[in-house]
């Protein structure tokens, strides 16, 4: 799949639109930059809400312009979690310590998106962001979920790398409270009971254009290493870029991160993020280590690359790294070590084969022509 089957299509009527994706890191608006360009092609006038991260992708993204409105605050900014769910006095107070005369209810927002669609949305479409679901609700329009995140609501999937579901649905259920639709999409399958207090449906992951339009590769002497900005790693830059060039001299390392390193060993390539650069490098390389977003990983198994993971302390990441593991196209851990690192590209054929099996089984077009089913 990808990128939606029946994308240039024309909508049965034109509405407005208001797209909402999450700025932790550049996975979630690296996959709705598509959508709005796809949603426009089809007719409808289209508005974007997203912070952070989401905002540098945007220069020079879209052929028609598209507004974009960025919440002041948003549920995320405050909520604080433990490992099985809301920790609320820390929340209470992380809400309490914001500006008093910021838009914490998105009020402002609200009007200001109104003023770009000349209008309440007909629709809204959030990939993992408050602010645009908290209009839905003010303004009543039809709010669909669509992200990978929901599929932890859907089911009852169990606990990894010692946190639950819990934690990931509890955030869910503060974030979006309801939805006329939920969407999930998902590298691996979902083997598990249903949670049945949840409707919504599963597609295969969602990836960019860029990526469907690759012909991939495999230089044994190139791995990309990617290091998420949304969250820590349990052990610092430094140390990890000295554990890589220890582990494999006659590797190089192209490791992309916001952070920036004056002196790296010979074998090690720090480069500031760019899409475009990551993409052609993540075409070529032999394997990929990374946290375990589930973007990326998503691109690894399309693009047959061997994965070895470094999550997070969250749910969803350390569930995501497990899954690689029990997958059979890498390998998990919480921290890198020289002998991590060897044993895993050692291993790269067997998991090249494992990530190619698994792309036959997870993209079959079962979301093709998704706009049409959902009326857009």
């Amino acid at each position: 799949m990808t990128s939606h089957d029946n994308a240039t299509g024309t909508a049965a009527t034109a509405k407005r639109v208001l797209v909402g994706a999450c700025g932790n890191g550049q996975g979630h608006i690296s996959l709705q930059i598509p959508t709005v360009r796809q949603l426009q092609e089809r007719g409808h006038r289209v508005s974007l809400v997203t912070f952070g991260d989401g905002l540098p992708p945007l220069a020079g993204a879209f052929s028609q312009p598209v507004p974009v409105a960025v919440p002041t605050h948003h549920p995320g900014s405050w909520l604080a979690m433990t490992s099985d769910g809301v920790d609320v006095p820390q929340s209470a107070a992380n809400a309490g310590a914001l500006d008093p005369r910021g838009d914490a209810w998105n009020f402002a927002l609200c009007e200001q998106v109104m003023q770009q669609l000349g209008g309440a949305p007909d629709v809204v479409l959030t990939d993992y962001e408050p602010a645009s679901a908290q209009i839905a609700y003010m303004l009543g329009s039809r709010l669909i979920t669509l992200e990978q995140q929901s599929k932890f609501l859907l089911y009852r999937t169990p606990d990894a790398g010692g946190y639950t579901r819990e934690a990931e649905a509890a955030r869910l259920r503060y974030f979006f409270p309801a939805a006329d639709e939920r969407i999930a999409s998902s590298f691996f399958p979902l083997d598990w009971e249903r949670d049945e207090r949840y409707t919504g449906r599963i597609i295969e992951p969602v990836l960019r254009p860029e990526v469907l339009a690759l012909t991939p590769e495999a230089d044994e002497t190139s791995v990309v290493v990617y290091l998420s900005p949304f969250g820590p790693t349990r052990q610092s830059l430094d140390k990890m870029l000295q554990i890589l060039s220890e582990s494999r001299g006659d590797v190089k390392f192209s490791v992309f991160t916001k952070a920036s390193i004056a002196d790296t060993p010979a074998n090690i390539e720090v480069r500031p993020f760019d899409r475009d650069t990551f993409t052609s490098a993540l075409a070529s390389c032999s394997a990929v280590i990374t946290t375990a977003g589930h973007a990326v990983l998503s691109e690894c198994v399309y693009l047959g690359k061997p994965a070895l993971t470094v999550p997070f302390d969250v749910y969803e990441q350390q569930f995501n790294g497990m899954m690689v593991e029990q997958l059979g196209f890498g390998a998990n851990t919480q921290e890198l070590s020289p002998e991590v690192v060897r044993d895993f590209l050692a291993r790269r054929d067997e998991y090249a084969a494992a990530a190619r099996a698994l792309a036959t089984r997870r993209y079959t077009g079962d979301s093709a022509g998704l706009w049409d089913s959902l009326g857009l």
